[in-house]
């Protein structure tokens, strides 16, 4: 889903508000970091005897402080699929306090699903985006009944291939939203269902609740039949009662009275849902006092003023702009609305010849002038921009909304026109800029996840920091986030295309990876194992979360690298961290427990072991002892290490291509790793025939 169903008028607040709390939820707690004060494993001592010098906390969950985001961290992050608690940021909470919550509009609704989730501990809320289920979520479990407290009730954000009730918080005391509406159903033979009727079940006892968001398009299957008893169909509330509250609510009490007014009658009859009342209370809370009129029309989109544009008489003769041509610059402008005329005017014949238009130089100048092309679609002309009017606010954006509604079988040849015209390098750099923030725009409202899709698909090359600028911002935005995060997560595991997994890489490797640190881990953990082994993109982007949170990788790396069979994800990352620059003094300090030790050595053996990695391992190791040999990286304890590394395999002389025929062998950095490996290999000999 992309977008909450509805926000509070205050949007840059809302905004701030998720990305500080989900900050502070991803932030790393230093009551882990006793690694950095164990030793290192000695010389001539066998690995599997070292001592354990250090192991991870493992704290009692409750609340949101320091020690439940541990906890959380400890037992959660990182280890493949995994739900994520988001604190609900406070704005969202005081929409659906009891003084501000409007009840749905059909009667009845709120109290049949209370009652099933007091009863079974979990409720399904099936509704469309946008009628207000979220609110109704929040209300519910904050109600006297459930005794959770505001402080206590979270978002679950979830990263996974399909729904699994394995992966939720075991918390008592919490109270969930979990937005389904845009997950394909699971398998038939998911028992998803019969899993979320036994998870509120077993949470009823510990007073943890849990609601689901579920569209009814997707919310169908076998595997729903076990939630029947729980789900509950919910409206949203009346759109006048909502827009009076929320005036009130933002300090605009005395605009109350113009919603009796006729201007707005026609709005009433139609009742739109929460997420459209809302955004009419902010219309009406920012209009002048004369301004009802343009609000409506501001409102509904500008609909009469958008048809009188497009529909616009013209004959169509010498010197004037045919239909198709006036409307095709009128979406151009909308999609560049203040860049060059010039770019305006190509993006309008590119998508004339999209639409296999002749533009062929003789009918580009029999056509109309540049001047009245831009005039007939009622373009306003400063210098070298162009604008569509300016006293009606939001226009532009209002003119794509209605192209894609007025037009909805065309809608693939719309976004592959659009990204095409951000792609093209005859559209200055500033200009292909406003186009990817009018595409990101028009998929919020649109709730239209193929249009990020095509700017993946489209931006390359020269232009793929316009699809990460544009995907990033998506990524932290509080409406698109959870989508564009899923979908990042998605092209992580599973693109075809080696162009997307680069995109995922230097997306999670910027201000994505900056912000939300674990979550960018997750998703480039999996793009690494698609990448090239050593790719230059995927180092810099773990140079970058190394240099900005260090505990964060770290604590990723100790994880990913703790199953016996390290999948070759995780060997794939543990590549690019030994040809960083930050790499090797990281993963050298992470190897100082006995535990972290044995995964060292079973990291490298693996990237040995596969033709694919092995020769950029092997050139790595190479650099490895240069850094120990200038002092870069602890002799003693590297030499440990590799003689590890290389000891249950001398006889395949692997340590050869390191060694060099002279007489001061014993003295070079891998004549110590061969002494060392060989005297281990003796003490082993040793105790196994004692």
């Amino acid at each position: 889903m992309i977008g909450s169903d509805e926000e509070s008028i205050d949007y840059g607040h809302t905004n701030e508000t998720v990305i500080d709390a989900a900050e502070g939820q991803a932030g790393a707690s230093e009551a882990t970091d006793n690694w950095n004060a164990a030793a290192p494993a000695p010389i001539h001592e066998p690995a599997q005897q070292l001592p354990d010098r250090g192991h991870p906390v493992t704290f009692t969950a409750s609340g949101r402080g320091p020690t439940y985001q541990a906890w959380y961290q400890q037992n959660y992050m990182y280890l493949g699929e995994f739900v994520l608690p988001v604190p609900v940021p406070s704005v969202d909470l005081e929409a659906s306090s009891p003084e501000r919550y409007i009840m749905p509009r059909v009667e009845g609704q709120f109290e049949a699903a209370r009652q099933r989730l007091l009863k079974y501990g979990v409720v399904v809320l099936s509704a469309l985006p946008g009628t207000g289920r979220r609110t109704t979520a929040l209300r519910l479990l904050t109600t006297p009944e459930t005794a959770i407290s505001p402080d206590d009730t979270f978002d679950l954000e979830p990263e996974w291939a399909e729904p699994k009730a394995s992966l939720l918080p075991p918390d008592g005391g919490q109270g969930y939203v979990l937005d389904l509406s845009e997950t394909a159903s699971p398998s038939s033979q998911s028992h998803f269902g019969s899993e979320l009727a036994s998870y509120g079940k077993k949470g009823l006892p510990e007073e943890r609740f849990l609601v689901v968001l579920a569209n009814p398009e997707h919310w169908a299957g076998e595997w729903v039949e076990a939630t029947l008893d729980f789900t509950i169909e919910i409206s949203s509330p009346h759109a006048k009662d909502l827009v009076a509250g929320e005036l009130e609510a933002t300090g605009k009490p005395g605009r109350v009275d113009w919603l009796s007014r006729p201007e707005l009658a026609h709005v009433w009859k139609t009742d739109p849902p929460a997420r459209e009342a809302r955004r009419l209370a902010r219309i009406l809370a920012k209009a002048p006092e004369s301004g009802l009129a343009v609000a409506v029309d501001e409102f509904t989109g500008w609909h009469s003023h958008i048809d009188r544009m497009l529909n616009k008489h013209s004959n169509g003769g010498a010197g004037e702009p045919g239909l198709l041509s006036t409307r095709a610059t009128i979406w151009a402008g909308a999609l560049l609305d203040g860049g060059q005329a010039r770019s305006i005017l190509k993006a309008s014949d590119t998508l004339l010849g999209v639409l296999e238009i002749d533009r062929s130089p003789a009918e580009v100048l029999a056509d109309a002038t540049a001047s009245r092309r831009l005039s007939a679609a009622g373009l306003i002309v400063d210098g070298q921009r162009a604008y569509h009017a300016q006293d009606k606010h939001d226009l532009a954006s209002a003119i794509l909304v209605n192209l894609w509604e007025q037009f909805p079988t065309q809608s693939e040849l719309m976004r592959n026109w659009a990204a095409a015209v951000a792609a093209d390098p005859e559209i200055a750099d500033d200009d292909a800029h406003r186009v990817t923030s009018a595409l990101l725009d028009l998929a919020t409202r649109r709730q239209d996840g193929e249009i990020l899709d095509s700017i993946a698909a489209r931006l390359t090359n020269r232009r793929r920091y316009l699809a990460v600028e544009a995907l990033t911002e998506a990524a932290l935005n509080a409406e698109m986030g959870p989508y564009v995060r899923q979908q990042l997560y998605d092209w992580a595991k599973s693109s075809k295309f080696p162009e997307t997994t680069r995109l995922v890489v230097e997306i999670c490797g910027g201000t994505f990876g900056e912000r939300l640190p674990e979550r960018a881990l997750t998703r480039l953990r999996w793009a690494t194992g698609r990448s090239e082994p050593g790719s230059p993109h995927v180092i810099a982007a773990f140079e970058n979360l190394m240099a900005t949170a260090p505990d964060t990788v770290r604590k990723a790396i100790e994880a990913w690298l703790k199953p016996e069979k390290i999948d070759g994800s995780a060997l794939s990352v543990f590549l690019a961290l030994t040809c960083a620059e930050a790499g090797p003094p990281l993963l050298v300090a992470n190897a100082a427990t006995e535990s972290g030790h044995r995964d060292f050595v079973r990291a490298w053996q693996g990237l040995f072991d596969d033709a694919a990695t092995a020769p950029t391992a092997e050139s790595q190791a190479t650099r490895w002892s240069k850094l120990a040999e200038d002092g870069t990286l602890p002799t003693e304890e590297l030499i440990s290490l590799f003689a590890d590394v290389y000891r249950l395999d001398l006889a395949n002389n692997k340590l050869n291509r390191f060694l060099k025929d002279d007489d001061n062998l014993g003295d070079t950095f891998w004549g110590k790793v061969l002494m060392e490996a060989v005297y281990r290999n003796r003490q082993d000999s040793n105790h196994t025939d004692e």
